[in-house]
């Protein structure tokens, strides 16, 4: 090689990759967007203790806060109230985890896998004459 300047050199590789055909460039993924199968059973885990735990938080809290502010309520209220309180907060669990689930990114479709006319040929059955 004779001695060149930098800015030639980089005038013949810019030519150089312009007459090639363009390459499609491939998505780089960062293994943060990847859900590992451990992760998303942990986050099964998650609302399923949720949903255990909440409602029954929320049954017998709603249950002693109405014994305590109101005496005069008769026994029935009382569990409606709670019961319905128990219900409302399963439901909520359940809506979180669809919404998290609608969040979640879609895969990279798959990239077509190229196949040779032979194997092709191989695949396909022969016909009898």
């Amino acid at each position: 090689m004779g001695k060149r300047g930098k800015k030639q050199q980089v005038k013949e590789v810019v030519a150089d990759t312009a007459d090639s055909p363009p390459q499609p460039l491939k998505a780089q993924r960062s293994p943060q967007d990847e859900d590992t199968s451990a992760e998303v059973f942990l986050w099964l885990l998650a609302y399923s203790v949720l949903m255990f735990t909440l409602p029954f938080l929320g049954f017998y809290g709603v249950r002693s806060w109405l014994l305590e502010s109101f005496p005069d309520l008769d026994m029935f209220s009382v569990n409606c109230w709670s019961v319905l309180t128990a219900v409302v907060i399963v439901n909520l669990v359940v809506a979180m985890y669809v919404l998290k689930a609608f969040r979640e990114k879609a895969p990279p479709p798959l990239e077509p896998v190229e196949e040779d006319e032979d194997e092709l040929e191989s695949l396909e059955p022969k016909k009898y004459q």
